[in-house]
């Protein structure tokens, strides 16, 4: 008597699903992390060689080169800059601002703003800038 010899099949796994999925997965992840929230105020930053990237800040001030000032995208008068900086609840907790002021934007004006700050015991101010073109 013959019996049948049972051909063990080999499993085999389609790999080319497994690999799309894991691009698409890719895909998503690097685009979706890459976006910033960028306001919409239009700023030409002043260029410093020694300009270094920073963390994203709750409080970030703005001044523009018509020298309206900025709260978080709100636009503020000077007078009412240090009332609506308090306000903000995230300020308690880290006590630091970004100043991003327009290049053509006066020095008295920015040191103004700093003056206030100051004043209320806001000592930790990043002013932001940018790389210089090569």
């Amino acid at each position: 008597m013959k019996l049948m010899d049972k051909k063990n099949k080999k499993v085999t796994l389609n790999m080319t699903s497994l690999i799309d999925v894991l691009f698409i997965l890719i895909i998503f992840f690097t685009v979706s992390s890459t976006f910033l929230e960028q306001p919409g105020i239009e700023l030409k930053l002043p260029e410093a060689k020694s300009s270094e990237g920073h963390t994203a800040q709750k409080i970030i001030i703005y001044v523009d080169k018509d020298k309206n000032v900025f709260l978080n995208d709100k636009l503020v008068s000077i007078n009412n800059l240090i009332e609506d900086v308090k306000q903000m609840a995230n300020f308690r907790k880290d006590k630091s601002i970004v100043l991003k002021a327009d290049s053509d934007v006066t020095h008295g004006l920015v040191i103004k703003i700093m003056d206030l700050l100051r004043e209320q015991g806001i000592y930790k101010i990043v002013v932001s800038t940018k790389m210089p073109s090569s």
